[in-house]
């Protein structure tokens, strides 16, 4: 039996761009959520935390190299970029939330990269 090949650091460096993304998400959200603003806003709050939340979940899992969790990931990364952008355009985000969006663009960044791919094609 042979042993696994190694996690290239893309990989890795791709998960940490995602719990530092996680992170920001989650506080952003609930501080969103906390204000005293319409219940819209508050419930986008809400939705940031959550997003943040899975985020976190999916990233670890795809980390050990399930290629799923990793699409997942992927597909909420880009999900949450493009609402963070239009909650921006409405003017109500708090700035963790859209400071977020620079660890998620890297981290889709980094997970396509032909190095990853290939480390998730491996453990098909």
């Amino acid at each position: 039996m042979s042993a696994p090949s190694p996690r290239p650091r893309v990989v890795d460096a791709a998960f940490w761009c995602w719990v530092v993304a996680a992170v920001l998400l989650i506080v952003g959200g609930l501080i969103t959520a906390s204000v005293n603003l319409p219940a819209v806003f508050r419930g986008v709050g809400v939705l940031f935390a959550l997003a943040g939340a899975g985020l976190a979940l999916l990233a670890g899992r795809s980390r050990t190299g399930d290629g799923r969790f990793r699409r997942a990931a992927l597909a909420l990364s880009l999900a949450t970029i493009v609402v963070v952008a239009l909650v921006a355009v409405a003017g109500v985000v708090h700035i963790l939330t859209l400071i977020a969006v620079i660890p998620l663009i890297a981290a889709v960044a980094l997970i396509t990269r032909p190095a990853a791919a290939g480390f998730y094609q491996e453990t098909l």
